[in-house]
């Protein structure tokens, strides 16, 4: 198979150098890779560079209906009330229609396959405020308008799953090089949703996203790009997002979301803190 195509087992063959399978599926995979030569192939040109990896996304870019997918979620929002389209709180009896969950679903795939979470310079938007997809800050524009497709109800349908988050922290402790636990990550009112690795400008990125039943959702980032220097949390605005950002010798980090300015600034004193414990 030609590395411009998109082979169909390639998301699963991502997710296995990324030690987010499961044990089982893990095991069957190791099954498959022993008795499919060309399977085995395709896992050794994913694990080999950013070249192959590239290029899959490009043709997953190419061929995609991101049109379509957006006037699904627009036709949907239109669909909803006013009075609960922006509402945070929980609700017992309505989601969001099934063909939004799934066109939100594909653009959040879409969006961190082609974007800099992968190979460098693929990143398809415009830049907006602050401009720079340049620079020491380029990974929070990126990451800023990456979670601003996220809404309340992406993360409210997600259940929450204790092994699955000690699993997802185990690999991102792998990719990191240092130790991401609970207790390191936790915040008082917000609810862990998910923990997810990406890679931008070939460093590793940890996404650890969260819900806030007040001002939805909430995303902590880990990005091991050895800044070299030490800079205290410091309050932006970014993409329409409260941003605190600060950095050790070793990684920067980022907390987004629509929370108060004293809220965010808050959380962010708490994680760093933690996380330097």
């Amino acid at each position: 198979m030609s590395v411009e195509e998109m082979g169909p087992d390639d998301a699963i063959l991502v997710a296995f150098l990324d030690d987010a399978l499961s044990p089982e599926e893990r095991a069957s995979l190791k099954t498959r890779l022993a008795r499919e030569p060309e399977l085995k192939a395709r896992l050794d040109a994913l694990a080999g560079g950013s070249l192959p990896f590239r290029q899959s996304y490009d043709a997953l870019a190419a061929h995609a209906p991101q049109a379509r997918l957006k006037a699904i979620l627009a036709a949907s929002q239109t669909a909803i009330p006013a009075s609960t389209a922006n509402d945070n709180q929980k609700r017992s009896g309505w989601r969001v229609p099934p063909a939004a969950v799934a066109a939100a679903l594909a653009l959040f795939v879409l969006g961190a396959g082609i974007g800099h979470y992968l190979p460098p310079g693929l990143w398809p938007f415009p830049s907006g405020q602050h401009g720079d997809h340049d620079g020491p800050d380029a990974w929070r524009s990126t990451v800023a308008e990456y979670w601003g497709l996220t809404t309340s109800q992406t993360l409210d349908w997600m259940p929450n799953d204790v092994s699955t988050a000690q699993r997802d922290l185990a690999a991102a402790t792998r990719r990191l090089g240092f130790p991401l636990t609970p207790d390191k990550i936790s915040l008082p009112a917000q609810e862990l949703k998910r923990v997810e690795l990406f890679h931008y400008d070939n460093a590793p990125l940890v996404e650890i996203a969260y819900l806030d039943e007040l001002t939805g959702p909430l995303a902590f980032c880990i990005y091991a790009n050895n800044p070299g220097t030490v800079t205290p949390p410091t309050l932006e605005q970014r993409k329409g997002f409260n941003v605190v950002f600060w950095s050790d010798a070793e990684r920067s980090y980022m907390l987004i979301g629509h929370g108060p300015d004293e809220i965010m600034q808050k959380l962010a004193a708490m994680l760093a803190k933690q996380i330097a414990a």
